[in-house]
């Protein structure tokens, strides 16, 4: 095993005493400096043929690291923060999960002189949470911890309504077998982790990602969206710190997959408590869409399209000319109005969408972006100006519901 002192250097973290705040440290530079991915998953199953040594074990993953930059997924993950965890003091012990079938997850149970902790560094979660029912605050939205028969559901009450927003957390005792039996499961041929590339690094108040051939920014409200090349090991490299090497030897062994647009875009989220049906009819109609933008423009005129509608604008009496057309293509089954925004030379494209997620309905705004706008993976302010934008016409929607 890698000394504790060495993988605290990689992390940027001096030692202290085991308490609640180290653990919290420990905790956020982990997820944001190694990163989950299954990069060298894919790689150590193709070039190791032995099923018992095609786990990474806490040495391996932690000498990986060290040299290659690579992290792990869930079960590496485990074993190698927990082996830190340890070293340094702690006492901890292994909780299977559920994120789709019982076992398919695992986290650890940590002892602190504060109490218990559920530490999730294989989801991961977005915070340490106590091992009790009760609600915690995060940079990424609020968390809940449910009370089970056989432990605790872990509910993302906020944030982008993207991919699972619960999983579950199993109290009964783990035995090495069974835990090693579960880790060696993942490797199956056909395992969704070694179908397709994913990449994730947890930032603090963001969370950058790589899945579905596109690069994503997620935050509190908002998803930005920036499609890659057919041959994304260099960028992927940059940003998460991965040898291009081991990225190559991954993507050889699974598909390529290309982004959803072939231009970036940005999405922003807001919960209300109008169904879906009702969220969408309220401006799928001219005269609905009229009144979403009622205040900001006036219509001066307006046609049925094949499909949807034509509406002109002007600036509000007073202000100068607007001189806008937009043309809406109004889509019942996605619940979609799709503007095409035009003046004078300039076309913008931008929708409006109603979604159900996990009993819930989210409104979305999306906007595309012209250009590459690498910028907008760093710079949170430019980002997030461009998210607020979005922002203020999802309340206007959500003032009509």
């Amino acid at each position: 095993m890698i000394p504790a002192d060495d993988i605290l250097e990689a992390l940027d973290l001096s030692r202290a005493e085991p308490g609640i705040g180290f653990l919290e440290a420990l905790f956020a530079r982990f997820n944001a400096k190694v990163p989950f991915e299954n990069a060298s998953k894919i790689a150590r199953d193709a070039e190791v043929a032995d099923a018992n040594a095609k786990p990474r074990t806490p040495d391996v993953f932690w000498r990986e690291h060290l040299e290659s930059g690579t992290g792990g997924t869930c079960f590496a993950r485990v074993a190698a923060f927990q082996a830190v965890l340890t070293d340094l003091g702690f006492r901890s012990r292994r909780l299977l999960g559920q994120v789709q079938r019982e076992g398919d997850h695992a986290a650890l149970l940590v002892e602190t002189p504060a109490g218990e902790s559920l530490v999730d560094v294989g989801f991961p979660l977005p915070a340490l949470l106590p091992a009790r029912a009760g609600t915690v605050p995060s940079a990424m939205g609020e968390v809940a911890v449910v009370e089970t028969a056989g432990g605790f559901r872990i509910d993302l009450r906020e944030g982008v309504p993207e991919g699972p927003r619960a999983i579950e957390l199993f109290l009964a005792p783990v035995s090495e077998e069974r835990f090693a039996s579960l880790w060696r499961d993942t490797f199956r041929p056909g395992s969704r982790f070694l179908l397709d590339v994913c990449l994730r690094r947890d930032l603090g108040n963001r969370v950058l990602s790589y899945a579905a051939g596109e690069l994503r920014v997620d935050d509190l409200h908002a998803r930005l969206r920036l499609p890659l090349s057919a041959a994304p090991e260099a960028q992927l490299a940059e940003h998460f710190g991965i040898d291009a090497g081991i990225l190559e030897r991954a993507f050889a062994r699974t598909r390529r997959p290309v982004g959803s647009s072939e231009e970036p875009t940005l999405t922003a989220y807001l919960e209300t408590a109008a169904t879906a049906d009702d969220a969408f009819h309220a401006i799928a109609t001219a005269a609905g869409y009229r009144r979403l933008v009622g205040g900001v423009a006036e219509v001066v005129a307006e046609s049925e399209i094949a499909g949807g509608f034509r509406i002109a604008l002007a600036a509000p009496e007073g202000r100068a000319a607007a001189g806008l057309e937009d043309e809406i293509a109004v889509d019942p089954a996605a619940r979609r109005i799709t503007v095409r925004r035009s003046q004078g030379a300039s076309t913008f494209l931008s929708s409006y969408r109603a979604l159900e997620k996990a009993g819930k309905t989210y409104l979305l705004r999306e906007t595309v972006l012209p250009g590459r706008r690498d910028e907008l993976l760093r710079n949170d302010s430019l980002r997030g100006r461009f998210a607020g934008s979005l922002a203020l016409d999802l309340l206007a929607w959500a003032r009509m519901l």
